[in-house]
């Protein structure tokens, strides 16, 4: 027998395809007599078999539009945050101007206040041009500048090859982005192969004081403080962009040892 709902055969009482009722039954409403592959009771209108209407894209348009406007308003909400958010405390006396390497401009290269302008160059010095703007910024207070390009300048950093200094770079990033702890890992990276190293000293001593351990940091203060004499005059090339930062890390250190 065909299948008055959609045309196929089938020798059965229901159609395989669609599950139109095939032979005539009775209109549980009424008990009237129903004709094969009827929908509904012709005397009393109750729905009697056949396929349920199927809801199309426009019965559903409402609710589309409503989580759209939801999932909008959740991302308008989180970037309200994240461009408000506190920037993290540093601890007392560590200083951030210094960080900053001589002949930036923390805009990119344009100079101008809000663009950081075209990042030409190697991906080194295009990190490096985020990570002074970050610096200029948090040392001007603007932490929505800092929030905005802190996640480019991690990106960056941990995309390329670093020396030391780039490792001093993103162990600084790290601890002020609010994960100390991947910034000391940075650090150590540095004292593994260079103990004495200042920037690294001073960035882990940091770091150890933002996860609560004191003791750590006191302890790499005063590796810096052993160290400094010896270290200050040499000519790596991360001690003279850094030079001006490297007297008040010594200040902090005797600050947080009481030397």
């Amino acid at each position: 027998m065909k299948c008055p709902g959609c045309g196929q055969e089938s020798p059965g009482r229901f159609c395989p395809n669609c599950g139109t009722p095939l032979q005539a039954g009775q209109c549980p409403g009424c008990g009237a007599r129903l004709t094969p592959g009827s929908r509904y009771c012709t005397q009393c209108g109750t729905r009697v078999g056949g396929r349920p209407r199927s809801r199309t894209g426009n019965e559903n348009l409402g609710w589309y539009i409503a989580a759209g406007v939801l999932a909008v308003l959740v991302l308008a909400l989180g970037l309200q945050l994240a461009f408000n958010r506190e920037p993290e405390p540093t601890s007392p006396g560590i200083p951030l101007s210094g960080a900053v390497m001589p002949g930036a401009t923390g805009d990119g290269g344009t100079g101008g206040p809000g663009a950081p302008g075209p990042l030409t160059g190697t991906p080194r010095e295009q990190a490096d041009r985020l990570f002074n703007r970050i610096m200029s910024a948090r040392e001007a207070g603007d932490t929505a500048q800092v929030n905005l390009f802190m996640p480019m300048a991690l990106q960056a950093y941990r995309g390329i090859d670093l020396d030391n200094d780039g490792r001093y770079h993103l162990a600084m990033l790290e601890t002020l982005s609010g994960d100390p702890a991947a910034g000391l890992a940075t650090a150590q990276l540095i004292l593994d192969s260079y103990p004495d190293h200042l920037l690294a000293l001073a960035t882990a001593a940091e770091a150890a004081a933002r996860e609560g351990d004191t003791a750590a940091s006191r302890k790499y203060w005063q590796h810096y403080l052993d160290a400094y004499e010896k270290e200050k005059g040499k000519t790596l090339q991360e001690y003279v962009d850094h030079a001006r930062i490297l007297p008040e890390y010594e200040a902090a250190a005797r600050q947080a040892t009481g030397r």
